[in-house]
Protein backbone atom coordinates (compact mmCIF):
# COMPACT_ATOMS: atom_id res chain seq x y z
CA UNK A 1 0.00 0.00 0.00
CA UNK A 2 1.47 3.35 -1.04
CA UNK A 3 1.24 6.57 0.96
CA UNK A 4 -1.80 7.91 -0.88
CA UNK A 5 -3.76 4.68 -0.39
CA UNK A 6 -2.86 4.69 3.29
CA UNK A 7 -3.95 8.33 3.72
CA UNK A 8 -7.26 7.60 1.96
CA UNK A 9 -7.83 4.66 4.32
CA UNK A 10 -7.05 6.85 7.32
CA UNK A 11 -9.41 9.60 6.10
CA UNK A 12 -12.28 7.10 6.00
CA UNK A 13 -11.39 5.15 9.14
CA UNK A 14 -14.33 4.64 11.47
CA UNK A 15 -16.92 5.55 8.84
CA UNK A 16 -19.20 3.29 6.77
CA UNK A 17 -17.30 4.43 3.67
CA UNK A 18 -14.13 2.61 4.73
CA UNK A 19 -15.69 -0.65 3.55
CA UNK A 20 -16.75 0.88 0.22
CA UNK A 21 -13.30 1.32 -1.29
CA UNK A 22 -13.21 -0.58 -4.55
CA UNK A 23 -10.60 -1.76 -7.05
CA UNK A 24 -11.18 1.54 -8.85
CA UNK A 25 -10.17 3.55 -5.79
CA UNK A 26 -7.16 1.29 -5.25
CA UNK A 27 -6.16 1.81 -8.88
CA UNK A 28 -6.49 5.58 -8.44
CA UNK A 29 -4.18 5.52 -5.43
CA UNK A 30 -1.69 3.30 -7.26
CA UNK A 31 -1.57 5.40 -10.44
CA UNK A 32 -1.55 8.82 -8.76
CA UNK A 33 0.28 7.97 -5.54
CA UNK A 34 3.65 9.10 -6.92
CA UNK A 35 2.41 12.53 -8.02
CA UNK A 36 3.69 15.54 -6.14
CA UNK A 37 0.08 16.58 -5.54
CA UNK A 38 -0.56 13.30 -3.70
CA UNK A 39 2.09 14.25 -1.15
CA UNK A 40 1.04 17.85 -0.58
CA UNK A 41 -2.76 17.53 -0.54
CA UNK A 42 -4.04 18.80 2.80
CA UNK A 43 -6.35 16.94 5.20
CA UNK A 44 -9.57 18.70 4.14
CA UNK A 45 -9.12 18.16 0.41
CA UNK A 46 -7.91 14.62 1.11
CA UNK A 47 -11.13 13.92 2.99
CA UNK A 48 -13.13 15.06 -0.01
CA UNK A 49 -10.99 12.98 -2.35
CA UNK A 50 -11.33 9.88 -0.16
CA UNK A 51 -15.12 10.23 0.01
CA UNK A 52 -15.25 10.81 -3.74
CA UNK A 53 -13.32 7.69 -4.75
CA UNK A 54 -15.16 5.55 -2.19
CA UNK A 55 -18.64 6.56 -3.34
CA UNK A 56 -18.15 6.85 -7.10
CA UNK A 57 -15.85 4.17 -8.59
CA UNK A 58 -16.51 5.29 -12.17
CA UNK A 59 -15.24 8.77 -11.36
CA UNK A 60 -12.24 7.29 -9.55
CA UNK A 61 -11.35 5.36 -12.71
CA UNK A 62 -11.71 8.48 -14.83
CA UNK A 63 -9.56 10.62 -12.51
CA UNK A 64 -6.81 8.02 -12.30
CA UNK A 65 -5.93 9.08 -15.87
CA UNK A 66 -6.12 12.84 -15.17
CA UNK A 67 -2.94 13.85 -13.30
CA UNK A 68 -3.62 17.56 -13.78
CA UNK A 69 -6.91 17.17 -11.94
CA UNK A 70 -5.17 15.97 -8.78
CA UNK A 71 -2.95 19.06 -8.90
CA UNK A 72 -6.06 21.21 -8.85
CA UNK A 73 -7.68 19.15 -6.10
CA UNK A 74 -4.57 19.52 -3.93
CA UNK A 75 -4.99 23.30 -4.11
CA UNK A 76 -8.66 23.30 -3.13
CA UNK A 77 -9.70 25.94 -0.65
CA UNK A 78 -12.86 27.78 0.41
CA UNK A 79 -12.64 30.19 -2.54
CA UNK A 80 -11.45 27.86 -5.31
CA UNK A 81 -14.83 27.18 -6.90
CA UNK A 82 -15.80 30.85 -6.93
CA UNK A 83 -12.49 31.79 -8.54
CA UNK A 84 -12.72 28.99 -11.07
CA UNK A 85 -16.33 29.85 -11.85
CA UNK A 86 -15.39 33.44 -12.61
CA UNK A 87 -12.70 32.29 -15.06
CA UNK A 88 -14.90 29.90 -17.05
CA UNK A 89 -16.10 32.61 -19.43
CA UNK A 90 -12.66 32.78 -21.03
CA UNK A 91 -12.26 29.04 -21.53
CA UNK A 92 -13.91 29.03 -24.94
CA UNK A 93 -10.70 30.28 -26.54
CA UNK A 94 -9.13 26.88 -25.89
CA UNK A 95 -11.51 25.35 -28.45
CA UNK A 96 -10.75 27.81 -31.22
CA UNK A 97 -7.95 25.80 -32.81
CA UNK A 98 -9.57 22.38 -32.33
CA UNK A 99 -11.37 20.25 -34.88
CA UNK A 100 -15.00 19.48 -34.13
CA UNK A 101 -14.49 16.01 -32.65
CA UNK A 102 -11.64 17.16 -30.42
CA UNK A 103 -13.62 20.21 -29.32
CA UNK A 104 -16.63 18.09 -28.37
CA UNK A 105 -14.42 15.73 -26.40
CA UNK A 106 -12.82 18.66 -24.59
CA UNK A 107 -16.22 19.99 -23.53
CA UNK A 108 -17.14 16.61 -22.08
CA UNK A 109 -13.83 16.06 -20.33
CA UNK A 110 -13.98 19.53 -18.82
CA UNK A 111 -17.49 18.99 -17.54
CA UNK A 112 -16.49 15.74 -15.83
CA UNK A 113 -13.34 17.23 -14.33
CA UNK A 114 -15.17 20.30 -13.02
CA UNK A 115 -17.97 18.18 -11.55
CA UNK A 116 -15.36 16.04 -9.78
CA UNK A 117 -13.62 19.15 -8.44
CA UNK A 118 -16.94 20.48 -7.15
CA UNK A 119 -17.71 17.12 -5.54
CA UNK A 120 -14.30 17.01 -3.88
CA UNK A 121 -14.86 20.45 -2.34
CA UNK A 122 -18.43 19.53 -1.43
CA UNK A 123 -17.62 16.19 0.21
CA UNK A 124 -14.69 17.76 2.04
CA UNK A 125 -17.01 20.33 3.60
CA UNK A 126 -14.87 23.15 2.21
CA UNK A 127 -17.83 25.07 0.78
CA UNK A 128 -21.60 25.12 1.34
CA UNK A 129 -23.71 23.24 -1.16
CA UNK A 130 -25.15 26.51 -2.51
CA UNK A 131 -21.65 27.42 -3.76
CA UNK A 132 -21.28 23.98 -5.34
CA UNK A 133 -24.65 24.36 -7.03
CA UNK A 134 -23.73 27.76 -8.44
CA UNK A 135 -20.42 26.43 -9.74
CA UNK A 136 -22.04 23.45 -11.46
CA UNK A 137 -24.46 25.91 -13.07
CA UNK A 138 -21.62 28.11 -14.31
CA UNK A 139 -19.94 25.06 -15.86
CA UNK A 140 -23.18 24.20 -17.67
CA UNK A 141 -23.57 27.77 -18.91
CA UNK A 142 -19.99 27.90 -20.18
CA UNK A 143 -20.45 24.54 -21.92
CA UNK A 144 -23.64 25.75 -23.59
CA UNK A 145 -21.97 28.95 -24.82
CA UNK A 146 -19.04 26.98 -26.21
CA UNK A 147 -21.35 24.49 -27.93
CA UNK A 148 -23.30 27.37 -29.48
CA UNK A 149 -20.07 28.88 -30.80
CA UNK A 150 -19.17 25.51 -32.32
CA UNK A 151 -22.61 25.17 -33.88
CA UNK A 152 -22.32 28.59 -35.48
CA UNK A 153 -18.84 27.80 -36.75
CA UNK A 154 -19.91 24.52 -38.34
CA UNK A 155 -23.19 25.75 -39.79
CA UNK A 156 -22.11 28.00 -42.67
CA UNK A 157 -25.41 29.79 -43.15
CA UNK A 158 -26.08 30.23 -39.46
CA UNK A 159 -27.81 33.27 -38.09
CA UNK A 160 -25.65 36.30 -37.56
CA UNK A 161 -24.38 36.93 -34.06
CA UNK A 162 -27.00 38.31 -31.75
CA UNK A 163 -30.07 36.91 -33.55
CA UNK A 164 -30.40 33.66 -31.56
CA UNK A 165 -30.80 33.18 -27.82
CA UNK A 166 -30.63 30.11 -25.60
CA UNK A 167 -32.94 30.40 -22.59
CA UNK A 168 -32.19 28.25 -19.57
CA UNK A 169 -35.21 27.07 -17.61
CA UNK A 170 -35.62 25.75 -14.09
CA UNK A 171 -32.48 24.91 -12.15
CA UNK A 172 -30.04 26.43 -14.61
CA UNK A 173 -31.97 29.71 -14.61
CA UNK A 174 -31.59 30.08 -10.85
CA UNK A 175 -28.07 28.58 -10.82
CA UNK A 176 -29.37 25.69 -8.73
CA UNK A 177 -27.78 22.84 -10.67
CA UNK A 178 -26.81 19.66 -8.91
CA UNK A 179 -24.94 16.55 -9.99
CA UNK A 180 -26.24 15.13 -13.28
CA UNK A 181 -28.84 17.85 -13.83
CA UNK A 182 -30.37 18.08 -17.30
CA UNK A 183 -30.36 21.30 -19.28
CA UNK A 184 -33.92 22.56 -19.76
CA UNK A 185 -33.70 24.91 -22.76
CA UNK A 186 -35.83 26.89 -25.15
CA UNK A 187 -34.57 28.78 -28.21
CA UNK A 188 -35.64 32.22 -29.41
CA UNK A 189 -34.58 34.09 -32.55
CA UNK A 190 -35.13 37.47 -34.11
CA UNK A 191 -36.93 37.33 -37.42
CA UNK A 192 -39.86 35.77 -39.17
CA UNK A 193 -40.63 32.85 -41.46
CA UNK A 194 -37.55 33.46 -43.61
CA UNK A 195 -35.21 32.88 -40.66
CA UNK A 196 -36.95 29.99 -38.94
CA UNK A 197 -35.23 27.21 -40.90
CA UNK A 198 -31.74 28.47 -40.09
CA UNK A 199 -32.69 29.05 -36.45
CA UNK A 200 -34.09 25.52 -36.19
CA UNK A 201 -30.94 23.99 -37.65
CA UNK A 202 -28.81 25.99 -35.23
CA UNK A 203 -30.90 24.77 -32.30
CA UNK A 204 -30.71 21.17 -33.53
CA UNK A 205 -26.96 21.42 -33.99
CA UNK A 206 -26.53 22.86 -30.50
CA UNK A 207 -28.54 20.03 -28.96
CA UNK A 208 -26.49 17.47 -30.88
CA UNK A 209 -23.22 19.00 -29.70
CA UNK A 210 -24.38 18.76 -26.09
CA UNK A 211 -26.01 15.32 -26.18
CA UNK A 212 -24.13 13.22 -28.74
CA UNK A 213 -22.16 10.35 -27.21
CA UNK A 214 -18.46 10.57 -28.02
CA UNK A 215 -15.49 8.69 -26.61
CA UNK A 216 -15.63 11.14 -23.69
CA UNK A 217 -19.35 10.60 -23.03
CA UNK A 218 -22.01 13.29 -23.35
CA UNK A 219 -21.91 16.87 -22.14
CA UNK A 220 -25.51 17.17 -20.89
CA UNK A 221 -28.92 15.73 -21.47
CA UNK A 222 -31.15 18.42 -22.98
CA UNK A 223 -34.90 18.78 -22.43
CA UNK A 224 -36.82 21.19 -24.69
CA UNK A 225 -40.35 20.26 -23.62
CA UNK A 226 -40.92 23.68 -22.00
CA UNK A 227 -40.96 25.42 -25.37
CA UNK A 228 -44.25 26.99 -26.50
CA UNK A 229 -46.86 24.28 -27.15
CA UNK A 230 -44.53 21.67 -25.70
CA UNK A 231 -43.39 18.68 -27.72
CA UNK A 232 -45.93 19.52 -30.42
CA UNK A 233 -44.52 23.01 -30.94
CA UNK A 234 -41.65 24.27 -33.06
CA UNK A 235 -38.17 23.78 -31.62
CA UNK A 236 -37.52 27.52 -31.90
CA UNK A 237 -39.79 30.55 -31.54
CA UNK A 238 -39.32 34.14 -32.60
CA UNK A 239 -39.06 36.75 -29.87
CA UNK A 240 -42.35 38.24 -31.06
CA UNK A 241 -44.03 34.84 -31.32
CA UNK A 242 -42.95 33.85 -27.82
CA UNK A 243 -44.34 37.08 -26.39
CA UNK A 244 -47.66 36.58 -28.19
CA UNK A 245 -47.93 33.00 -26.96
CA UNK A 246 -47.15 33.84 -23.35
CA UNK A 247 -49.50 36.82 -23.20
CA UNK A 248 -52.40 35.32 -25.18
CA UNK A 249 -52.32 31.53 -25.22
CA UNK A 250 -50.11 30.12 -22.47
CA UNK A 251 -51.56 28.09 -19.62
CA UNK A 252 -50.91 28.92 -15.98
CA UNK A 253 -48.28 26.18 -15.71
CA UNK A 254 -46.42 27.75 -18.64
CA UNK A 255 -46.40 31.09 -16.85
CA UNK A 256 -45.07 29.24 -13.80
CA UNK A 257 -42.23 27.77 -15.88
CA UNK A 258 -41.54 31.15 -17.49
CA UNK A 259 -40.75 32.64 -14.08
CA UNK A 260 -37.71 30.39 -13.89
CA UNK A 261 -36.23 31.42 -17.23
CA UNK A 262 -32.99 33.25 -17.94
CA UNK A 263 -30.90 33.77 -21.10
CA UNK A 264 -27.61 31.86 -20.84
CA UNK A 265 -26.12 32.08 -24.35
CA UNK A 266 -26.46 34.05 -27.56
CA UNK A 267 -28.50 37.26 -27.65
CA UNK A 268 -28.54 37.77 -23.90
CA UNK A 269 -29.67 41.38 -23.68
CA UNK A 270 -32.41 41.08 -26.28
CA UNK A 271 -33.77 37.92 -24.69
CA UNK A 272 -33.65 39.40 -21.19
CA UNK A 273 -35.60 42.43 -22.40
CA UNK A 274 -38.18 40.15 -24.00
CA UNK A 275 -38.64 38.14 -20.82
CA UNK A 276 -39.05 41.33 -18.79
CA UNK A 277 -41.79 42.44 -21.17
CA UNK A 278 -43.63 39.13 -20.92
CA UNK A 279 -43.46 39.08 -17.13
CA UNK A 280 -44.75 42.63 -16.91
CA UNK A 281 -47.74 41.57 -19.00
CA UNK A 282 -48.71 38.35 -17.21
CA UNK A 283 -47.85 38.86 -13.53
CA UNK A 284 -49.60 39.22 -11.25
CA UNK A 285 -52.29 36.91 -12.64
CA UNK A 286 -55.76 38.24 -13.30
CA UNK A 287 -57.09 35.61 -10.87
CA UNK A 288 -55.34 33.61 -8.11
CA UNK A 289 -53.49 30.66 -9.66
CA UNK A 290 -53.68 28.27 -6.73
CA UNK A 291 -56.59 26.05 -7.77
CA UNK A 292 -54.99 25.32 -11.14
CA UNK A 293 -51.56 24.79 -9.60
CA UNK A 294 -52.95 22.41 -6.97
CA UNK A 295 -54.59 20.33 -9.68
CA UNK A 296 -51.38 20.23 -11.73
CA UNK A 297 -49.30 19.37 -8.67
CA UNK A 298 -51.61 16.47 -7.81
CA UNK A 299 -51.23 15.08 -11.32
CA UNK A 300 -47.46 15.06 -10.85
CA UNK A 301 -47.85 13.18 -7.56
CA UNK A 302 -50.18 10.64 -9.16
CA UNK A 303 -47.95 10.05 -12.18
CA UNK A 304 -44.46 10.23 -10.71
CA UNK A 305 -44.68 9.40 -7.01
CA UNK A 306 -46.58 6.13 -6.98
CA UNK A 307 -45.68 3.85 -4.09
CA UNK A 308 -44.06 6.66 -2.12
CA UNK A 309 -43.67 5.93 1.59
CA UNK A 310 -43.34 9.52 2.75
CA UNK A 311 -39.55 9.62 2.45
CA UNK A 312 -38.49 8.03 -0.83
CA UNK A 313 -39.97 10.39 -3.46
CA UNK A 314 -38.14 13.47 -2.21
CA UNK A 315 -38.72 15.44 -5.43
CA UNK A 316 -42.15 14.62 -6.81
CA UNK A 317 -43.95 13.18 -3.79
CA UNK A 318 -46.26 14.97 -1.34
CA UNK A 319 -44.10 17.47 0.57
CA UNK A 320 -41.23 17.07 -1.88
CA UNK A 321 -39.10 19.64 -3.60
CA UNK A 322 -41.82 20.40 -6.13
CA UNK A 323 -44.19 21.60 -3.41
CA UNK A 324 -41.76 24.41 -2.64
CA UNK A 325 -41.22 25.12 -6.34
CA UNK A 326 -44.97 25.57 -6.77
CA UNK A 327 -45.38 27.75 -3.66
CA UNK A 328 -42.54 30.06 -4.69
CA UNK A 329 -43.64 30.44 -8.29
CA UNK A 330 -47.32 30.58 -7.43
CA UNK A 331 -46.64 33.37 -4.97
CA UNK A 332 -45.05 35.48 -7.70
CA UNK A 333 -47.93 34.74 -10.09
CA UNK A 334 -50.36 35.81 -7.38
CA UNK A 335 -48.64 38.94 -6.12
CA UNK A 336 -45.99 39.85 -8.67
CA UNK A 337 -42.59 41.09 -7.57
CA UNK A 338 -41.53 44.68 -7.04
CA UNK A 339 -38.16 43.69 -8.45
CA UNK A 340 -37.90 40.40 -10.29
CA UNK A 341 -34.70 38.60 -9.25
CA UNK A 342 -31.82 38.51 -11.72
CA UNK A 343 -31.28 34.85 -10.84
CA UNK A 344 -34.77 33.37 -10.41
CA UNK A 345 -33.93 30.72 -7.86
CA UNK A 346 -36.62 29.20 -5.66
CA UNK A 347 -35.21 31.14 -2.70
CA UNK A 348 -35.27 34.41 -4.63
CA UNK A 349 -38.82 33.90 -5.92
CA UNK A 350 -40.07 32.96 -2.46
CA UNK A 351 -38.37 36.00 -0.92
CA UNK A 352 -39.98 38.22 -3.57
CA UNK A 353 -43.53 37.04 -2.86
CA UNK A 354 -43.82 35.62 0.67
CA UNK A 355 -44.64 37.65 3.78
CA UNK A 356 -41.38 38.82 5.43
CA UNK A 357 -39.67 35.94 7.22
CA UNK A 358 -42.54 33.54 6.52
CA UNK A 359 -40.60 31.23 4.21
CA UNK A 360 -37.47 30.59 6.25
CA UNK A 361 -38.52 27.26 7.77
CA UNK A 362 -39.79 26.14 4.38
CA UNK A 363 -36.47 27.03 2.77
CA UNK A 364 -34.53 25.22 5.48
CA UNK A 365 -36.42 22.00 4.75
CA UNK A 366 -36.06 22.65 1.02
CA UNK A 367 -32.29 22.91 1.41
CA UNK A 368 -32.19 19.60 3.28
CA UNK A 369 -34.05 17.87 0.44
CA UNK A 370 -31.75 19.54 -2.10
CA UNK A 371 -28.76 18.19 -0.19
CA UNK A 372 -30.27 14.70 -0.08
CA UNK A 373 -30.99 14.90 -3.81
CA UNK A 374 -27.40 15.90 -4.55
CA UNK A 375 -25.93 13.06 -2.49
CA UNK A 376 -28.33 10.51 -3.97
CA UNK A 377 -27.42 11.62 -7.49
CA UNK A 378 -23.71 11.57 -6.76
CA UNK A 379 -23.82 8.01 -5.41
CA UNK A 380 -26.08 6.80 -8.25
CA UNK A 381 -23.99 8.51 -10.93
CA UNK A 382 -27.16 9.74 -12.63
CA UNK A 383 -30.31 11.77 -12.07
CA UNK A 384 -32.68 10.16 -9.54
CA UNK A 385 -35.96 11.31 -7.97
CA UNK A 386 -36.21 8.73 -5.19
CA UNK A 387 -34.08 7.39 -2.39
CA UNK A 388 -32.81 3.84 -2.96
CA UNK A 389 -33.31 1.09 -0.44
CA UNK A 390 -29.64 1.17 0.61
CA UNK A 391 -28.89 4.54 2.21
CA UNK A 392 -25.61 3.99 4.00
CA UNK A 393 -23.42 6.02 1.64
CA UNK A 394 -26.00 8.74 1.06
CA UNK A 395 -26.58 9.23 4.79
CA UNK A 396 -22.85 9.48 5.48
CA UNK A 397 -22.44 12.11 2.75
CA UNK A 398 -25.40 14.15 3.99
CA UNK A 399 -23.94 14.25 7.50
CA UNK A 400 -21.00 12.39 8.99
CA UNK A 401 -22.23 9.65 11.30
CA UNK A 402 -25.86 9.93 10.21
CA UNK A 403 -27.57 6.53 10.28
CA UNK A 404 -29.70 5.49 7.27
CA UNK A 405 -32.91 5.26 9.27
CA UNK A 406 -32.24 8.66 10.83
CA UNK A 407 -31.89 10.10 7.34
CA UNK A 408 -35.24 8.61 6.31
CA UNK A 409 -36.88 10.07 9.42
CA UNK A 410 -35.32 13.46 8.79
CA UNK A 411 -36.51 13.52 5.17
CA UNK A 412 -40.01 12.38 6.14
CA UNK A 413 -40.27 15.07 8.83
CA UNK A 414 -39.11 17.78 6.43
CA UNK A 415 -41.65 16.63 3.86
CA UNK A 416 -44.46 16.74 6.44
CA UNK A 417 -43.59 20.32 7.32
CA UNK A 418 -43.35 21.32 3.65
CA UNK A 419 -46.73 19.77 2.86
CA UNK A 420 -48.33 21.49 5.86
CA UNK A 421 -47.10 24.85 4.56
CA UNK A 422 -48.24 24.00 1.04
CA UNK A 423 -51.69 22.98 2.30
CA UNK A 424 -52.09 26.26 4.20
CA UNK A 425 -51.33 28.22 1.03
CA UNK A 426 -53.75 26.19 -1.08
CA UNK A 427 -56.51 26.35 1.54
CA UNK A 428 -56.23 30.14 1.90
CA UNK A 429 -55.69 30.66 -1.81
CA UNK A 430 -52.75 32.92 -1.11
CA UNK A 431 -49.08 32.74 -0.28
CA UNK A 432 -50.00 34.66 2.85
CA UNK A 433 -50.83 31.21 4.21
CA UNK A 434 -47.12 30.71 4.86
CA UNK A 435 -47.42 33.09 7.78
CA UNK A 436 -49.61 30.52 9.51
Amino acid sequence: MNALARRIDEALAGTPLSARLSPASASFALRRGGDSAAHRIGPEALRGLARLVATQPAMASFLSNRPAWLERAADLGPHTLAERGASLAGDGAALAGQGLEDALDLLRLRRREEMALAACADLAGLVPFEAVSEFLSLVAEATTRAALDLARRHLPDSLVDGAFAVIGMGKIAGREFTYHSDLDLIFLYRGGAAEIDRASRLGQRLIAYLTTMTGAGIAYEVDTRLRPSGQQGMLVASFAGYERYQTRGAATWEHLAMLRARPIAGALEEAAAGLRGVRAAVIPCAKPPWAELAELRQRVVDERARGDDGAAAFKTGVGGLMDVDFVAGGGVLERGAARFPELPSVRALLSAAAPPGAGEELLSDYQLLRRVEACARWVAGRAVERLPGELTMIAELVETGLAPEALRERVAAARRRIRAAYDRVIALGSIAGLAG
